[in-house]
């Protein structure tokens, strides 16, 4: 495949004269432009772009929510979008911010909607990997990072357990494993 030329409002097919499907005619400028530019696009900087793109495009052509319900959805949506563009510093103050108790053993946090405990496709930012971070706001930045002590559920809000020792954390995991943990879960139904 190649453009025809940058002007060119499409890609098309060298020798064939067809202009391939809409999604690559969304791409053809913003590719060219980049490339005359900087001389060459890596593909990551490229996928990222058309990402971005596309999900431009979702949030201009959806309506506006009328329901609170689909409102405070909308906005929880975009919440974690965000949350996934900030410093993992900015991320470290606001789970500070968010601590509800701190003692020798433990420090309890509470976890923001949308927010991932660890890494994986589409992930950039998570909890485990501003731990250190954490860690180092509290206790100066020779200490060690904290540790996990169980998992939430990216889109559950709640307190989550870190543990400054690993065989502290090691313990609360049993604690849970063994079901000698009481947990309460609430959740609010809008009809």
């Amino acid at each position: 495949m190649a453009a025809s030329s940058c002007s060119a409002p499409g890609l098309w097919v060298r020798g064939s004269r067809q202009r391939l499907g809409s999604l690559f005619s969304l791409v053809s400028k913003p590719f060219c432009s980049a490339a005359a530019a900087s001389g060459t696009v890596s593909a990551q900087r490229l996928a990222e772009k058309l990402r971005a793109q596309k999900q431009e495009q979702k949030t201009k052509n959806q309506p506006v929510p009328t329901s609170p319900v689909q409102r405070r959805v909308q906005e929880l949506v975009r919440f974690t979008q965000q949350l996934q563009r900030v410093h993992p510093n900015v991320l470290a103050k606001a789970l500070r911010r968010g601590i509800v108790h701190q003692d020798m053993d433990l420090v309890v946090i509470n976890k923001p909607y949308g927010l991932p405990v660890h890494g994986g496709p589409g992930v950039q930012l998570c909890i485990s990997d501003v731990l250190p971070i954490l860690a180092k706001m509290l206790h100066g930045h020779k200490a060690e990072p904290l540790h996990l002590c169980h998992r939430l559920d990216k889109e559950t809000t709640g307190v989550m357990v870190l543990a400054w020792e690993k065989e502290v954390a090691h313990q609360v995991q049993e604690l849970f494993r063994t079901r000698q943990v009481a947990k309460k879960y609430w959740y609010e139904a809008h009809c």
